[in-house]
């Protein structure tokens, strides 16, 4: 059995260019306050400038 976590690509805005684009999070983690709701970050690569930046996920994305 695999322990690697399954991904897979979701629509995110790339805050470096601007445009909306279908890409896999290469890590994802969870941020919030201990006792109220918590939210789904992944970081990303851009595909046309090559720099990294973060957005948020869907909340049913497979932390």
């Amino acid at each position: 059995m695999s322990s690697e976590k399954t991904r897979r690509k979701v629509q995110v805005l790339d805050k470096t260019t601007g445009k909306v684009v279908e890409l896999e999070p290469i890590k994802t983690w969870t941020l919030g306050p201990r006792d109220r709701v918590k939210i789904k970050i992944g970081i990303f690569k851009s595909p046309e400038t090559g720099r990294y930046f973060r957005a948020r996920l869907p909340d049913d994305y497979p932390v």
